[in-house]
């Protein structure tokens, strides 16, 4: 909807799949944003479906990441209590147990096209008890919003604490501070900033915040091309309520 976000790096790699496009940044080999839309018909049960992490195929060899994916993807072997359990994304480590989609498996588990969401282009950093709560919760109610608004569209992506700012440009070594979440319609908005420490009991509806701060965080333009203002309207729909 209205345009892919630009930010000022204009040499990162941008790749677009049927069912999401991503910003990798070529600093840190991870997502700066993923956008996807969801519908009504997209939305399944993803509990039985493997989750894998395959090389996305589209981005250059100068992307380069290393992990478990070198095994065959039906065959990867649980490195939960080995030395080489972390994740390496150039110069960024974290765990295994800390990886996450930005575009989730349960709003696209009744397509065709849901093995995508396993690229390495759609995975973050996410804490496990913010992947777990409040973010799985408000995707749930995104899912569920689609009974009532056919189409919505969404980014997502990390912020990195720079020189006491945020930003989606990471120092390197450096893992996301928050992490934002927008879903619009051609008219409407919800905007959500969560902290990367967020304890699994928080609620997503606490973490609201205006799409003007997160552009401002970020550095993005955020629907670039749209020709009027979005309103705070979706958080209702979302069992919000706007501040």
């Amino acid at each position: 909807m209205a345009s892919c976000p630009q930010g000022s790096v204009t040499n990162n790699e941008i790749v677009v799949h049927h069912l999401y496009a991503a910003e990798i940044n070529k600093s840190n080999g991870l997502a700066d944003w993923v956008a996807y839309r969801v519908l009504q018909g997209s939305i399944g049960i993803a509990s039985l479906l493997p989750r894998w992490w395959q090389q996305d195929e589209l981005l250059p060899q100068s992307i380069t990441r290393e992990s478990d994916i070198s095994f065959p993807v039906f065959n990867q072997p649980d490195l939960s209590n080995e030395q080489d359990r972390d994740y390496r994304v150039n110069e960024v480590v974290f765990t295994s147990e800390d990886r996450g989609r930005l575009a989730p498996m349960t709003s696209f588990a009744d397509t065709p096209f849901w093995e995508e969401l396993n690229n390495l282009s759609n995975m973050a950093p996410l804490p496990t008890n913010l992947r777990a709560g409040a973010w799985a919760n408000l995707e749930q109610a995104i899912n569920e919003l689609t009974e009532t608004e056919e189409e919505l569209y969404v980014v997502s992506g990390p912020l990195y604490e720079v020189e006491e700012t945020l930003n989606t440009r990471s120092l390197v070594g450096s893992l996301p501070s928050r992490y934002f979440k927008i879903v619009a319609t051609e008219d409407n908005y919800a905007s959500f900033v969560f902290d990367a420490d967020l304890p699994i009991h928080a609620k997503y509806c606490d973490q609201i915040d205006t799409i003007n701060a997160i552009q401002q965080f970020s550095g993005l333009s955020l629907f670039p091309e749209l020709e009027a203002e979005l309103t705070p309207g979706l958080y209702s729909g979302l069992r919000c309520k706007y501040p």
